[in-house]
């Protein structure tokens, strides 16, 4: 089977794709993974064939880093034209013939690519999006809601798509030479196959929803058997396992505030730390004998050495964290984060969430509170770590 995996987004988007890939390629098949260029070294490192697409978005995101909220925002003022060539990488992968396309949403193109190949369109979904229920609401509306609410707040994914429709028809007409009119990706995912990767111990799948729809586990790579940087293997033998701080791609109005919090939290907590800048939450600072600063670090290897991770609660540190086995502290930023924050704290594996001005104080109780949950955490993560998320989406799509 040749299987057209399509991902935009972040590393965190990207590499679930890429587990996929490797397991098809395992079983026989032969993927092809279409993603921003800047992870073509990912792909060839685990022998993956692959296609580039703009990373203009990424590119940006460089351009901003560490700059705070509104450089941001000001920079995304000219996102059509970067969507635009997105969406022209993407009809050139219709040149390569596919049996299906597993798409990611943010990619927009992947229904239409499919409809241009004549085969089936799975959407690879990371959080729950389109698929309404009543037992919660759906991650990224921006509000909690009255639970009698749950249901309505799931219009939000179609919201979200909506400005960005004119100039998908227009591709689909001028590119595809498909007809311009298509119905929005929530409709499009909601009436198709959907492969929901995420474990089923974090959130199993809700009364109404079809047995098709049930959470495979989450999308790993096999274990990578580099060395970790020599400096963050001599820091955590130097003493206690330490906590990890580390907000992604997430942005902090005032990037140097928040790593003075973070630093004074974590000393407070009589921690030491390794804190990972990211892309411009936190900044590089002056360090220290009990914290180590990098850019960022393998989660992988390094969460099961950690006494408990901090983070914005981003779905894939969420994942490795859960199969590390670890407690976890969150500060929600945006999106689907507040979402993932209760929830872990609803399972008892995470204090309440960091929401509004974060102090010392409250960062420093936080982290001295998680140690208690460390048990329920690690039999958690026995649990999610005994899944393989991979062979069960494989055997779902090879069936």
């Amino acid at each position: 089977m040749r299987a057209l995996l399509l991902a935009v987004g972040s590393r965190g988007d990207v590499q679930p794709f890429l587990a996929l890939a490797v397991g098809l390629r395992a079983a026989g098949h032969r993927p092809l993974l279409a993603a921003p260029r800047r992870f073509a070294p990912l792909a060839a490192a685990r022998g993956v064939e692959f296609a580039g697409l703009d990373d203009a978005l990424l590119a940006l995101q460089d351009t901003v880093r560490g700059q705070g909220v509104r450089a941001a925002v000001t920079a995304a003022r000219p996102l059509q034209p970067m969507l635009r060539r997105l969406l022209a990488d993407q009809a050139a992968l219709a040149a390569h013939p596919a049996d299906l396309v597993v798409h990611h949403p943010k990619a927009l193109g992947g229904p239409s690519l499919a409809e241009k190949l004549g085969v089936p369109a799975v959407a690879g979904l990371l959080l729950p999006l389109y698929l309404p229920t009543s037992a919660f609401p759906s991650p990224i509306f921006p509000v909690r809601v009255p639970r009698l609410l749950n249901r309505a707040t799931w219009r939000v994914a179609s919201a979200v798509e909506a400005p960005h429709r004119g100039t998908v028809r227009r591709w689909r007409a001028e590119a595809l030479g498909l007809p311009a009119r298509s119905r929005p990706m929530s409709e499009l995912v909601a009436a198709g196959d959907v492969l929901h990767a995420w474990s089923p111990h974090l959130l199993p799948a809700p009364a109404g929803w079809p047995a098709s729809a049930r959470p495979t586990g989450f999308w790993t790579l096999p274990g990578d058997d580099r060395p970790p940087p020599e400096p963050l293997a001599r820091f955590l033998d130097g003493g206690d396992p330490p906590v990890y701080v580390g907000f992604g791609s997430s942005f902090s109005g005032d990037p140097e505030a928040l790593t003075r919090t973070v630093l004074e939290g974590v000393r407070l907590a009589g921690r030491r730390a390794v804190l990972a800048t990211g892309w411009g939450a936190l900044r590089r600072a002056a360090g220290g004998d009990d914290v180590l600063v990098v850019e960022e670090a393998p989660h992988e290897w390094l969460f099961p050495r950690v006494a408990a991770v901090v983070h914005h609660g981003g779905v894939g540190t969420v994942a490795a964290a859960l199969r590390a086995g670890v407690p976890q502290v969150i500060r929600p930023f945006l999106g689907d984060q507040p979402f993932w924050a209760r929830h872990l704290h609803r399972l008892g594996i995470a204090p309440a969430p960091l929401t509004g001005r974060l102090s010392p104080t409250r960062l420093a109780a936080a982290i001295e509170s998680a140690a208690a949950l460390a048990p329920a955490a690690r039999a958690l993560g026995e649990r999610v770590a005994a899944e393989d998320g991979v062979a069960a989406a494989v055997a779902r799509i090879t069936a």
